[in-house]
């Protein structure tokens, strides 16, 4: 059985975004256009993100 406040909707055509789903929540990240994105995760959880941008010459 799903709580209807369990459930979000996400296009799944856009690939500049991703997303986490914490506590319950679901958390928005757009990316970078060059770059990285790392996800550390702590206790099994994901923590936080963290963005190393670049820039295309």
């Amino acid at each position: 059985m799903h709580d209807e406040g369990t459930k979000a909707v996400i296009d799944l055509l856009d690939d500049k975004k991703m997303y986490v789903v914490k506590e319950g929540r679901l958390i928005e990240h757009t990316l970078p256009k060059y770059g990285e994105v790392t996800v550390v995760t702590l206790g099994g959880k994901v923590d936080r993100l963290i963005d190393k941008c670049s820039r295309k010459v």
